[in-house]
């Protein structure tokens, strides 16, 4: 049974919506199995490395138990797992000089590095314990440390990074503070970034930062407030951080929440996410995809609840497998949000990957998880669909920026190539832009695809070496049965037809043998 489906509820729910959801290949396409899922260690074992992270976030306020996950991390593949340290927590008596508790996050940090996973710690947020003064608030949205508040706050970071520096190196990418915009002066958020990255560096020069990690409204424009924020961001750090921290070492977070999955739906769109790019890039910093998902069910409070139609388990997975590929093409690091639902005070924020117990509301139990069942109940089907991404796509995979492919308006087509010691293999991405998700039109319709300058190198090679088709969705692998599909392969041209290719609103594959690993 494919790794995707463990529970019976998910097979039937598989089953319910496979009319209209996945892609039924038709003529000249047979089911030879399903892609086969690589752990992390896989990876790690054979010198593979992806830009493909993973959410563990909110173990710092007891939201999420790490030990409830745990297991479902190495095989999922991620690289990197983002981790919310918590200062209130982790230094919950004031004394002088200061104590600290790491057992949480040492318990979370050595879990995830024995499954090959990095983790990306962030730093945050304020510390409300009593004694502790200007020391800011402890969840989003809060107040930034002031004062002797500010030098408590590089006392917390300074010990943090310290721990995970020595005697073994655990921890080498940090991140400061989370979603500043909307909440706080852009000019205070600035010089904290400065002040605590200057500080890493001093205690671990090969630490890579993340300043910003700002919220969707800086894809606002050029003119926007949010771009401006984050403009004023930028510059200011770029302009004082000194020698100590190379900006090649630097990315900004950006959390794209939008119903639009892509970035390139429309002109104006483009527009907007290429300003962001050029401002960030043109201080020799990195673009990072630091945090987004889609919820798998209908809700009130969390990003994307408004959209028009509420979220499903399949839209939710479409959703992912857009942003992350989309943001593979772009070659950013991406962060998926997040691998578990949350138990907030508020209700259920069921972004996650893995479908956790019920909620009911109970912020301070005498013992025991918060808020309801946190045990996790069922792999969703973006578990799965996250799984297909990391078993194919990787650093040995190039960019073919020319590729010359032509589709039906509305669809996007990404070609890659990886040559592994002589042997070159290409592929091809394809899906359907729609003007936003979740849509009731999920069907798949088969369309043409004319290239001219790709082609499939293996098939060029010999006839019966005929290109794999990979639904992402749910990880169904087809073989060609004849020579209807791809035509006019040729080498000498670098070009290639392929006909009547099943395509949805989510990514599916077709590519050379030995790209897709199937069972």
């Amino acid at each position: 049974m494919n790794w995707n489906l463990k529970t019976a509820a998910q097979a039937l729910a598989l089953a319910a919506c496979a009319s209209t959801a996945f892609a039924q290949p038709g003529p000249g396409f047979g089911l030879i199995g399903e892609v086969k899922p690589r752990s992390t260690a896989d990876m790690v074992a054979a010198g593979i490395t992806s830009p493909f992270g993973i959410g563990g976030e909110t173990t710092d306020r007891g939201y999420s138990t790490f030990e409830n996950w745990r297991d479902y991390l190495g095989p999922l593949g991620a690289s990197k797992v983002r981790i919310q340290s918590g200062w209130h927590f982790i230094e919950p008596v004031i004394t002088s000089p200061a104590t600290y508790d790491f057992s949480k996050l040492d318990t979370i940090v050595n879990g995830v590095r024995a499954q090959g996973v990095k983790p990306f710690v962030f730093l945050g947020y304020g510390n409300e314990q009593a004694g502790c003064t200007n020391c800011g608030t402890k969840g989003l949205g809060g107040v930034l440390p002031t004062g002797t508040g500010r030098q408590k706050w590089l006392d917390f970071v300074r010990a943090t990074v310290t721990r995970y520096n020595q005697p073994t190196v655990k921890v080498t990418d940090w991140e400061i503070w989370n979603e500043p915009d909307g909440h706080v002066p852009a000019a205070d958020y600035a010089q904290l970034a400065v002040q605590t990255a200057q500080l890493i560096k001093s205690i671990q020069p090969g630490a890579k930062i993340t300043i910003g990690s700002f919220t969707s409204g800086v894809l606002g424009g050029a003119t926007s407030d949010g771009y401006l924020y984050a403009k004023s961001v930028v510059d200011y750090f770029a302009d004082n951080k000194g020698a100590t921290v190379p900006s090649a070492d630097v990315s900004v977070g950006f959390h794209p929440y939008w119903a639009l999955p892509d970035y390139d739906s429309y002109p104006t769109q483009v527009a907007k996410f290429d300003a962001l790019r050029t401002l960030v890039e043109g201080r020799g910093f990195k673009l990072r995809q630091g945090e987004n998902g889609a919820p798998s069910t209908a809700c009130q409070y969390f990003a994307l609840c408004d959209t028009a139609a509420p979220f499903d388990e399949t839209n939710q997975a479409k959703y992912m497998l857009r942003r992350m590929l989309g943001d593979f093409w772009r070659g950013m690091e991406t962060n998926i949000f997040t691998i578990v639902d949350l138990h907030y005070d508020s209700t259920k924020n069921t972004k996650g990957l893995l479908r956790t117990g019920t909620w009911q509301y109970n912020p301070n139990p005498a013992s025991g998880p918060k808020n309801g069942d946190q045990t996790v109940q069922a792999r969703k089907i973006a578990y799965g669909s996250y799984q297909n991404v990391t078993a194919i796509f990787d650093n040995r995979l190039q960019r073919i920026a020319n590729h010359g492919c032509t589709a039906p308006y509305g669809h996007t087509v990404h070609a890659y190539s990886r040559n592994d010691a002589g042997v070159v293999r290409n592929m091809l991405v394809v899906w359907k832009k729609t003007t936003e998700l979740p849509t009731a039109t999920a069907g798949t319709t088969p369309i043409t695809i004319n290239c001219s300058g790709f082609h499939f190198a293996r098939y060029a090679q010999s006839s019966t070496l005929r290109p794999r088709f990979a639904d992402l969705l749910d990880g169904s692998v087809y073989q060609l049965t004849d020579t209807s599909v791809v035509l006019n392969n040729n080498a000498g041209t670098n070009s290639v037809q392929v006909k009547n290719l099943p395509v949805g609103d989510y990514p599916v594959v077709i590519a050379d043998q030995g790209l897709v690993i199937f069972q």
